[in-house]
């Protein structure tokens, strides 16, 4: 069986003059086929010039409109080619192409794909910089189609190249809107074919009307760091913290522990709790942001005392929720909402290794509030069949125990709390949180008090002077 070997060409980001020794030498071989990925390149004018024979891939464009499927496509038909004799691939740069990309995925066990190496369009463009626009830090380095699913980071610089319509280069505007101000500074290259390239330093709300476009075109934007930013990343906000907890940061954040900042949890995750309750979407958003900035300084905290580091929590978080949810992960049988979550007890059960019910239990902390601690117990109980029961059962017991109360001379505290715990199990077996129920009903009943006294004290008379059927006339009035 015959070899099957590509030889990928780089044919440089413009004018033929950026080709390199090799390349031009590769490129005039007459002994084996040469395929262009686009006669729309200067060199393919250059090639004509010299009579030397290629074949463009320009049909791939016009059958796929998802680029991946094009690449998949051209690569599929290189080496089906290369399987007859070797052949060349001329590319304007093997390191950011796509189609290369593919020649790498599905080279087969007898090919051998060779990559030249030469001028880059980064090369082209960071020659041509403004001094001003330099920045310190990685140079993050995108086609434009890859960038737009891309994670970046502002604070260091970003190149875009193969910026070829309006279109695209709105959709890059968007993105890059996320994080940057409209007024942001960078620096545009038009499209040109020439060595020495004269950038446009523009606002970044006019980078989509530009006067032209093609795959020469390119984007520069400096670093930015967060403090001059108005958006922001999850890295900045780690750099944020270390920079509270530093020996020169904040002194309040320096000297935190996980057992001071404790009721801070428990408030900030309640007052997102009660943002959902109002369907306040901005107010909840914030209140998030809160209870992250907890779990970030927590992180911070156990690195100081080397116990776990933010790496730990995200990896651990990651790897239960792979491990727990083998329907998405593994396509494992089983997707209805009960499967799913007698899955998830399983799973579980596995990681902590208890072997029964009765094991499970202790599974749950100590430390939650006592409606939450009840709910949890009920939900872990709910493994066995027989204790699924159906709300009219318990609600039959939670008459019967009333019954009792109201019968007895005293109240018998044992009764009380059965009482207490039979009306979480019912809102459990109803898909309710108890702990969310009473709380809104204790602030209904503050706001229903706080109308009824505001109305007292406008008909001239004292709450503390009225009897029971005066205040509650009073109180029928506001149902």
């Amino acid at each position: 069986m015959t070899k099957q070997k590509i030889t990928v060409i780089p044919l440089g980001p413009g004018a033929p003059e950026l080709l390199t020794l090799q390349a031009a030498e590769r490129l005039q071989e007459k002994n084996t086929p040469l395929f262009l990925r686009t006669r729309r390149h200067p060199v393919a004018q250059w090639l004509t010039e010299r009579g030397i024979p290629f074949q463009d891939l320009d049909e791939f464009y016009d059958k796929f409109e998802d680029f991946d499927q094009m690449h998949e496509a051209m690569a599929a038909f290189l080496w089906q080619e290369a399987a007859r004799q070797p052949l060349r691939l001329g590319v304007m740069d093997p390191a950011s192409d796509g189609a290369v990309a593919s020649l790498r995925n599905t080279c087969p066990p007898e090919g051998e794909l060779q990559i030249l190496s030469g001028v880059s369009a980064e090369d082209v463009v960071l020659s041509g910089l403004p001094g001003q626009m330099m920045t310190d830090g990685l140079l993050q380095r995108f086609s434009a189609t890859r960038f737009l699913s891309a994670p970046y980071h502002p604070e260091n610089p970003l190149l875009i190249i193969e910026i070829d319509s309006a279109l695209l280069a709105g959709q890059v505007k968007l993105k890059l809107g996320e994080l940057y101000d409209d007024e942001q500074e960078v620096c545009f290259f038009p499209p040109s074919e020439k060595t020495a390239r004269i950038p446009k330093l523009i606002p970044l709300y006019q980078l989509d009307s530009q006067r032209a476009f093609d795959h020469t075109s390119a984007l520069y934007l400096p670093g930015v760091d967060y403090q001059s930013r108005r958006r922001f990343t999850f890295q900045d906000l780690t750099e944020i913290v270390a920079r509270l907890r530093a020996p020169d940061g904040c002194p309040w954040d320096r000297v935190q522990t996980h057992e001071t900042l404790r009721p801070y949890m428990v408030e900030e995750a309640w007052e997102a709790v009660n943002a959902i309750e109002d369907q306040d979407m901005d107010h909840l958003a914030d209140e998030l942001g809160d209870v992250l900035f907890q779990v970030m300084i927590h992180a911070s905290v156990g690195e100081t005392f080397d116990e776990f580091s933010l790496t730990d929590v995200i990896s651990g978080v990651c790897q239960k929720m792979i491990h727990r949810h083998p329907h998405v992960f593994q396509h494992a049988q089983g997707e209805s909402t009960e499967e799913i979550a007698q899955g998830w007890e399983v799973q579980k059960r596995a990681e902590t290794g208890s072997k029964t019910v009765g094991d499970t239990l202790n599974d749950v902390s100590t430390s939650l509030p006592a409606l939450k601690y009840s709910i949890k117990m009920y939900k872990k109980l709910a493994q066995l069949p027989a204790l699924r029961r159906n709300p009219e059962e318990i609600i039959a017991e939670i008459q019967a125990l009333s019954q009792e109360l109201t019968d007895g001379t005293t109240l018998d505290e044992e009764k009380m709390s059965q009482l207490l715990m039979k009306c979480t199990e019912l809102c459990y077996r109803t898909d309710q949180d108890a702990e969310i129920l009473l709380h809104r009903g204790v602030e209904q009943m503050k706001q229903r008090y706080q109308k009824v006294e505001k109305r007292i004290y406008q008909d001239q008379k004292e709450p503390e002077q009225l009897n029971l059927e005066q205040l509650n006339e009073y109180m029928e009035k506001e149902n």
